[in-house]
């Protein structure tokens, strides 16, 4: 083998792997936000598409429903509208009010829900039992409270939480 073509195999060797390195650098440093320059997170759930529900009150007025699936990394929003697709979505509420708060379990992972203070101390008592049966469905009939800081399940309580605001301050924090 001459010297020139030793040469040459470095110097290509060299090259490609100059080029791989920065390949691979490119996708590394490219920014995760989408096309159009949104710096919202990407959900944990591959079922949820969104972060960031409709928070607005007129959304909420007329809602006596809420429906979620229930994953282990979060909460998926079903209804209302105003969280299809959320993960962990902020419940706008009105104290005072009745509603009904049903989850699926969608993974065989034991789940509940309950309502929890800043202290995190379950609210007047509005938690389901909780059940590990894909398919299987819990309803938490609760009034809403302003003691009311945040759902949560208990046993997964750091993945699938979400806010709950009040109509009252809706305007003021939203």
């Amino acid at each position: 083998m001459t010297p020139y073509s030793t040469d040459r195999r470095t110097l290509l060797s060299g090259v490609a792997g100059t080029l791989a390195t920065v390949s691979i650098a490119g996708c590394l440093g490219q920014d995760s936000s989408d096309d159009d320059g949104d710096d919202e997170p990407d959900p944990v759930v591959d079922e949820a598409e969104f972060v960031e529900g409709d928070t607005d009150p007129d959304a909420w007025r007329d809602v006596e429903e809420i429906q979620f699936d229930g994953h282990v990394g979060g909460w998926v929003g079903v209804e209302p509208a105003a969280v299809d697709r959320v993960e962990n979505p902020t419940l706008v509420l009105e104290a005072g009010r009745e509603y009904e708060l049903t989850w699926e379990n969608m993974d065989g992972v034991h789940h509940n829900i309950a309502f929890w203070d800043d202290d995190r101390e379950v609210v007047d008592g509005y938690s389901t039992d909780g059940n590990e049966t894909v398919g299987e469905r819990e309803t938490l009939a609760f009034e809403a409270t302003p003691e009311m800081a945040t759902y949560r399940c208990e046993y997964q309580p750091e993945g699938q939480v979400g806010e709950v605001v009040f109509l009252e301050d809706a305007n003021d924090s939203l």
